[in-house]
């Protein structure tokens, strides 16, 4: 093979590798485009659930919290309503993931030369519409008690792509551990739970300062994903960089794990399901 040959194979391979991914993206959107259509068409309100659910919620219990913790109702409703957002999406990621191959099972044996990411990403993709949408109404909430837009909330945008990759990554962590042991996600579901009364989601994240539990806040990474997205809408502020840090060296490393999960169960996977 010449040189020329060579260096002229190099933008052939790149572009069949951006086809690629293009083409898992948009079977994965048209698939998690199916889901949100199949799961809102048949109620009456239709999406308005994936923003009434979350806020009613906050409403009851903002109401009986705030008077627990003595916080006022106008900051403390805002910030309980935010965060149950975005821990929907993460519960969301995590449910819809540990079934991804399962509910994909026809099309992973028939179409096997669709990547696996696809059937993650498809989960990834309708879960994401939904934080959209909540996070619409948050932020019209926080207005609604005297928050004011600023040039912070554009920090919001890569708090939100830093969210999507770390949803697709535990997706697809959860999706082949499930699939190899069934009972993951019952396991996964007491994880979760544990992992939401450690996490300042209805509570104050002062509170666990005050008594001398800030390391669970230092090593909890939710914590600061929470608050690359929190701060920036109800403060106004741009988050500290250690947020930032911690943020990112998680999405890193929870999108390693998907990814070497991934590839070690292509062989498998077929096998499991």
């Amino acid at each position: 093979m010449t040189p020329s040959d060579a260096t002229g194979s190099r933008p052939a391979l790149s572009v069949g590798s951006r086809q690629k991914h293009l083409r898992t993206l948009a079977i994965a959107w048209q698939l998690a485009r199916l889901d949100l259509v199949r799961r809102y068409t048949a109620t009456m309100l239709g999406l308005a659930w994936a923003v009434l659910s979350p806020l009613l919620m906050a409403i009851v219990i903002g109401v009986v919290f705030a008077r627990l913790f003595g916080v006022e109702l106008r900051s403390f409703l805002p910030y309980l309503f935010l965060n149950l957002t975005l821990w929907g999406f993460f519960v969301a990621c995590l449910d819809g993931g540990a079934i991804a191959f399962l509910a994909a099972e026809g099309y992973i044996k028939q179409i096997p030369r669709v990547s696996l990411f696809t059937y993650p990403l498809r989960m990834i993709f309708a879960a994401f519409v939904t934080l959209l949408l909540g996070l619409i109404a948050a932020a019209l909430v926080s207005l609604f008690f005297g928050g004011k837009i600023g040039t912070a909330w554009l920090f919001v945008v890569p708090g939100l792509a830093l969210w999507f990759v770390f949803g697709f990554s535990i997706a697809c962590v959860s999706g082949v551990l499930n699939t190899a042991v069934r009972d993951f996600q019952y396991i996964q579901s007491v994880a979760v739970q544990a992992l939401f009364y450690a996490t300042p989601v209805m509570f104050p994240a002062k509170l666990l300062v005050r008594h001398d539990l800030s390391w669970m806040l230092t090593y909890n990474p939710l914590y600061h994903l929470l608050a690359i997205v929190r701060v920036p809408m109800l403060v106004g502020q741009v988050p500290q960089a250690s947020h930032y840090v911690a943020s990112i060296v998680t999405v890193a490393v929870s999108l390693g794990a998907a990814f070497l999960a991934v590839r070690r169960a292509r062989a498998r996977l077929v096998f499991w399901l």
